[in-house]
């Protein structure tokens, strides 16, 4: 199973931290975020993550590597300097190397509690 996460706004919000250190890296519970994110996704059967990444995705690349570490397989998608939005950094990863042709896209800030996998199980369940 793939996963999208889209990491790669500015994350205005939470300026000035995120002025030189990219949302996905802030740390929850003295960890960067994007840890408890890769570890979830991972805990939920999803393998293969792809990062659509672009402000700062060097901090996030050199923490995350190629992911093994937790227990996912991750390739990175970088949308340059001029930012394209979700459906735009969706596309370029898409154009840079085929999706699956079923995949979950969340968000490099979100963590929710369910499983990740499910919605993609039901999907392949009544794929008719």
């Amino acid at each position: 199973m793939q996963a999208v996460v889209l990491a790669g706004g500015l994350a205005t919000r939470m300026r000035p931290r995120t002025l030189t250190v990219p949302k996905a890296m802030l740390e929850v519970a003295g960890r960067p975020f994007v840890d408890w994110q890769l570890e979830r996704l991972a805990a939920c059967g999803i393998r293969d993550v792809v990062f659509c990444v672009a402000f700062l995705a060097e901090q996030i690349q050199e923490h995350v590597g190629d992911g093994s570490r937790f227990g996912v397989r991750v390739r990175y998608a970088n949308e340059g300097e001029k930012l394209l939005g979700t459906a735009g950094a969706i596309r370029r990863a898409h154009e840079e190397k085929p999706l699956e042709p079923t995949f979950l896209v969340t968000y490099g800030d979100s963590y929710l509690p369910f499983d990740y996998a499910e919605p993609l199980r039901i999907l392949e369940a009544h794929d008719d």
